[in-house]
């Protein structure tokens, strides 16, 4: 069915009369109610309403005749500016300029300059000779000259903005009108290129018969090729999940290795930190033993100055017992000369007597002083022999003790050695780890693509069955595309 194009005018004359009949209403309307007031009688409402509808018929009756007609742009002019021209000049209300604002706003749809400068010329000269008129004798429902002013004022300015709305509508309209020539001559150009592309086409759609003849014997080959490549794709999938397998039996394999690493790794920290503290324990027993030795030494070079001292006590005992002697032989010479003196000489032989007493008895301690001496220095000379003897086994002990931290030593740095080595071990697992995993998902990737190939090899065998049956067809159609081609050419 073929849509109905409904032109400019037909729009405008739609709008122009829908307007002049909502206002014309509201403006009888007012009049209704102004009569039922006591303001105007009924027959001026009669009247005023038979020169508002009487337009708005004749408008309706050419609008069923012809929607495109001019006379409808007239009667709304002219039956409206008599209408508000007699509803002016008997109001009874000075606002009722205000309506005749929305129609000169809706004529602007016809783009008439000229049209909407008589308009608006008429308007302003009513609005001045009833501004004046009502200004002076007060009638119109004017109190005074401001509001004539106002409404002059308002006139003029919506009589120019109508007119400047026009002409911006009427040079917007020509502008469209020379893009639209604009438009037209470049579609000519367009269509002559069409033309000339007719002949271009005819020509490619021969050359492409032709391609589509090697492309359709290059489809036959594709599909040859394509089922060698299935077969071949089905093997590798197969061959990759045997590797699959294998790598995944390797995996396990080094997990093994792996979890026996940790244990060795775990069971080395435990040696390096037990033989930390015997090697600590070691140091503390050889300052021990260096303490004990350095004491040992001192001890005995202490004894052998009191042996010095004791046989220093030989030469003081022998000096006493020197003078022990001469004083006895004194005491003796002194009890032969006493006896010689007789008498007188009794208290001197007492004398010698005590004196002689004491050489014995000091004769007697400094022989128990002698032997006292001489024991003590005996004792000195054992004990002296016993500490070179512990010297000597603290040396030893020292000398083992420092042999023993040296192959404490030896071992943690052994043990050091070996937890190096374990760790490179480790270390060699993790990469033999992560090469297995990367193999494995390599193999994996190979597997789905080997397998997606297959399935691809499949849908492309199905697909160039289609495209060979596709190509037939195209072959049909550019035959008759040539054959239109050719026939709208001729």
């Amino acid at each position: 069915m073929e849509e109905k194009v409904i032109t400019d005018v037909e729009r405008n004359n739609r709008t122009a009369m829908i307007a002049y009949i909502i206002d014309t209403v509201v403006m009888l309307t007012f009049c209704v109610l102004q009569a039922a007031t006591g303001l105007q009688t009924w027959l001026y409402v009669l009247g005023l309403s038979i020169l508002g509808l009487v337009p708005a018929g004749l408008e309706l009756v050419y609008w069923k005749k012809d929607h495109n007609t001019p006379m409808i742009k007239h009667f709304v002019a002219i039956g409206f500016a008599i209408f508000y021209s007699v509803a002016l000049f008997t109001a009874k209300n000075n606002l009722v300029f205000a309506f005749v604002i929305p129609m000169i706003l809706i004529v602007s749809v016809y783009n008439d300059v000229r049209y909407s400068i008589m308009i608006n010329t008429g308007t302003v000269i009513e609005s001045l000779l009833v501004g004046i008129i009502g200004a002076k004798t007060g009638r119109f429902g004017y109190a005074g000259s401001d509001s004539a002013i106002i409404q002059v004022v308002i006139m003029i300015l919506v009589g120019i903005y109508s007119i400047m709305a026009a002409r911006t509508a009427q040079s917007n309209a020509e502008h469209k009108v020379g893009r639209i020539k604009k438009v037209q001559s470049q579609t000519e150009a367009v269509l002559k290129n069409m033309e000339e592309l007719s002949e271009t086409l005819k020509t490619g759609i021969e050359a492409t018969y032709i391609d589509l003849e090697k492309l359709e014997r290059a489809s036959g080959v594709t599909k040859e090729a394509m089922q060698g490549v299935s077969v071949g794709a089905n093997d590798t999938a197969l061959a990759v999940q045997d590797q699959l397998l294998q790598t995944e039996e390797i995996q396990k394999k080094v997990d093994v290795v792996n979890d026996a690493n940790e244990q060795i790794v775990d069971s080395m920290q435990q040696t390096l930190s037990v033989l930390k503290d015997g090697n600590q324990d070691m140091e503390v027993l050889v300052q021990k033993v260096e303490v004990s030795v350095k004491n040992g030494a001192d001890v005995a070079e202490k004894l052998q100055t009191l042996d010095k001292y004791m046989e220093q006590m030989n030469t003081i005992v022998e000096l006493i017992k020197s003078i022990a002697s001469q004083t006895s032989l004194l005491a003796l010479n002194a009890s032969i000369e006493a006896a010689r003196a007789g008498e007188a000489g009794k208290g001197f032989a007492v004398v010698a007597t005590e004196i002689s007493g004491m050489a014995s008895q000091t004769n007697e301690a400094t022989v128990h002083i002698t032997e006292l001496i001489e024991n003590v220095s005996t004792a000195i000379t054992e004990v002296v022999e016993v500490i070179y003897q512990m010297i000597s086994g603290i040396n030893e002990e020292k000398q083992s003790a420092e042999n023993t931290a040296g192959s404490f030593q030896s071992i943690q740095h052994n043990t050091l050695a070996i937890q190096s080595q374990v760790e490179n071990l480790t270390h060699s697992v993790e990469e033999l780890k992560e090469a297995n995993r990367v193999i494995m998902e390599s193999i994996q990737t190979i597997s789905a693509v080997s397998e997606e190939v297959s399935a691809h090899a499949g849908e492309t065998m199905n697909a160039e069955e289609e495209n060979t049956d596709t190509l037939k067809k195209i072959e049909e159609r550019m035959k008759e595309l040539v054959k239109t081609v050719s026939e709208k050419n001729s």
